[in-house]
């Protein structure tokens, strides 16, 4: 469960309206040009997180969500964001943060933005390490199921699975066109429509 009220009390805390920036769809936004350590602020709209050496998919990210927030970081790391369509963003020193937090005693707030950060972590984990390749794609088919209707149509499930997993191309259109006509899936030019239900094996 997300915890809406711990991260708008955080927001709360360090957003100024005049920094509060209108991103466009497929904009690239990277914190690496920043000196110092900062945090991104989703106020609104999705957003695909990305690890920046192998533009590998972390997550797609709903507002209102706020990424660095971890204060034993002295840089910022190699990630980047791309908006899904029409975004408001903020991008906030980190220190702020930390400032907010300890003088207006934000610890709680803090610690349930961890604890769902933890979980959102440890769920990615189980589902993606030590799993053989026809998991990785079950496990993505399902969480592509999971997302918001409007990014599911909007990209086609290989490029979901592929961003996510750096598997080839060849093998997941492969296992995508055996499950549609296994009458598993539902693809309509690509992009998942429909599960039915998903074998255990392949």
């Amino acid at each position: 469960m997300k915890p809406i009220e711990h991260i708008f009390t955080l927001i709360n805390a360090v957003s100024d309206p005049l920094r509060i920036q209108n991103g466009r769809e497929r904009q690239i936004i990277s914190l690496l040009q920043y000196a110092e350590p900062m945090s991104f602020i989703l106020h609104e709209g999705i957003a695909a997180w990305y690890r920046g050496k192998d533009h590998l998919l972390l997550a797609n990210i709903k507002a209102p969500v706020i990424v660095g927030l971890n204060f034993l970081l002295d840089k910022n790391q190699d990630i980047y964001f791309q908006a899904r369509g029409a975004i408001r963003f903020e991008i906030v020193p980190q220190s702020m943060f930390s400032n907010a937090v300890s003088e207006q005693n934000l610890w709680e707030s803090m610690a349930y933005m961890y604890m769902f950060s933890t979980r959102r972590f440890l769920e990615n984990h189980f589902v993606a390490t030590g799993v053989s390749t026809y998991d990785l794609v079950r496990n993505n088919l399902q969480a592509l199921m999971e997302e918001t209707e409007e990014l599911r149509l909007a990209t086609t499930a290989c490029d979901y699975i592929q961003e996510k997993t750096m598997l080839s191309r060849s093998g997941i259109m492969k296992m995508l066109g055996d499950l549609k006509k296994g009458g598993h899936i539902d693809l309509q030019r690509g992009v998942l429509m429909q599960i039915y239900k998903l074998p255990l094996k392949y």
